[in-house]
């Protein structure tokens, strides 16, 4: 009968991977605030580094 005894190996298997997967959600999930400001900090400096090059190509004489 199905679902009796004990669980196979290949079972066994499959429970630990998504132990490990839920672990490693939570974890991310948990890290998310750190990674938000993180990735505003590079999307700021990213723009400010594009008009920085934009205006010394300007002062150059070179086109943008």
């Amino acid at each position: 009968m199905i679902g009796r005894g004990k669980p196979s190996k290949g079972q066994r298997d499959a429970g630990g991977a998504l132990a490990r997967a839920q672990r490693a959600r939570i974890m991310a999930e948990a890290r998310r605030p750190e990674v938000e400001d993180a990735a505003r900090v590079l999307r700021t400096a990213r723009i400010e580094n594009h008009f920085a090059e934009r205006i010394a190509a300007a002062l150059r004489g070179g086109a943008t």
